[in-house]
């Protein structure tokens, strides 16, 4: 059920077995805007960056699962409950911060916990998207009350690619080669992820 939209939907899955899976989620969509701008929306930002991202891991041979294609409403438990159903190896999930204060600048990760393995992938998706972008380093914040971290079973972690209550941080937002970049160091994090801390072999 989805009652923000006064809807239902019906997901109809197929579990990775021996495959190694790793669930991308465009943060927001539809009625959920996200953080706003004058006319920019987070939740075209988050879904265009995961757009790139996704073409390039198919590129890489890492078989993927989108959240979202395009702009619709998909419930915070209802992106868990998919990825759990799907036995993903790995979930991201991207998004974009906004503060009252507009000095407020960088890129953040976000995870369940210290000391876990979805805390050791924060660290590496963190890394790879402050050298790609060379955003102000906000660091990593541990988040145990969002949604996608706490109800998901596998390793899971949340990017704030950037601040679109800063003026430098959205202008960087508006240009396609700015997204780009984020989607190369989400990319590199991902393969980066799996191999060194899921333990998969791509």
């Amino acid at each position: 059920p989805r009652p923000i939209i006064s809807d239902t939907a019906i997901s109809i899955l197929r579990p990775a077995t021996t495959e190694k899976l790793v669930v991308i989620d465009p943060g927001h969509g539809g009625a959920d805007l996200g953080a706003e701008r004058g006319s920019t929306y987070e939740k075209n930002l988050n879904l265009d960056i995961c757009l790139r991202l996704n073409k390039l891991l198919e590129e890489k041979g890492i078989k993927t699962y989108m959240i979202r294609e395009d702009d619709r409403y998909v419930g915070v438990a209802e992106r868990a409950f998919i990825a759990n159903k799907l036995n993903a190896s790995l979930f991201l999930s991207v998004h974009n911060n906004s503060m009252t204060s507009k000095s407020f600048r960088g890129t953040m990760t976000l995870c369940y916990s210290s000391g876990s393995q979805s805390h050791k992938i924060a660290k590496i998706v963190q890394r790879e998207l402050i050298e790609s972008l060379g955003t102000r380093d906000c660091g990593i914040s541990i988040r145990p009350e969002l949604g996608v971290l706490r109800r998901t079973t596998m390793p899971a972690v949340l990017a704030e690619v950037a601040f679109l209550s800063n003026d430098s941080d959205l202008a960087n937002l508006k240009t396609e080669a700015f997204r780009q970049k984020a989607a190369e160091g989400l990319s590199e994090a991902v393969i980066e992820a799996l191999i060194s801390i899921v333990n998969q072999v791509i």
